[in-house]
């Protein structure tokens, strides 16, 4: 006989929040719960910490204003990724557009040299820092699917939902990447088992 009460999570807690007309009280409890995670998956995406940050505003800022119209029915979590996800391509494309202007016309370069330096093999020794390195080989749309995936632990049914593209093609593009980033390690000096 257990008449304590259940212990209500965050997104419950949020949900209550929005039921009551407290929308700022419902994105502090989103940003508490999500925002780290949701900062560090803008940082992977993006590669760059300055522009994470003004990403990982914007996505909160999102949140906000669409709050009134969220229909909880995949919860919080997804919601917030796929905001996140959209503003991260928007960010890489604005990127893209400055780099083609003001950097002699010119796209950025897409790969790194195939060679790295010395410094860079002693450097990439670690794993955690060879596996950066190698996911920002990668081109973004297949960095995310591969860091929502394998990184933040979402199915392919709920990337689908986040990316607005297929499961299979999710999945295929993760296929895809594994062998790449594999070579990559190995190349590095990293035994990726």
């Amino acid at each position: 006989m257990d008449d304590a009460p259940r212990k209500l999570g965050p997104d419950e807690r949020a949900q209550e929040a929005l039921a009551c007309g407290d929308r700022r009280g419902a994105l502090v409890l989103l940003m508490q719960e999500y925002g780290a995670a949701i900062h560090r998956y803008c940082h992977k995406v993006l590669r760059s910490r300055p522009l994470a940050d003004d990403v990982h505003q914007l996505v909160f800022i999102q949140a906000f204003e669409d709050l009134g119209t969220f229909s909880g029915s995949n919860g919080f979590r997804p919601w917030l990724y796929a905001i996140a996800n959209h503003r991260c391509l928007d960010a890489l494309k604005a990127n893209r557009r400055w780099f083609a202007r003001f950097v002699f016309g010119e796209e950025p370069p897409e790969e790194m040299d195939a060679a790295p330096s010395a410094e860079t093999q002693v450097a990439a020794r670690d794993l955690p820092e060879a596996l950066e390195a190698c996911l920002g080989k990668l081109k973004p749309h297949v960095r995310i699917a591969v860091v929502l995936r394998y990184q933040e632990g979402f199915s392919y049914e709920e990337m689908a939902r986040i990316c607005r593209e297929r499961p299979a093609t999710l999945q295929a593009r993760v296929a895809r990447a594994m062998p790449l980033l594999r070579q990559c390690l190995e190349n590095k000096g990293v035994d990726p088992r």
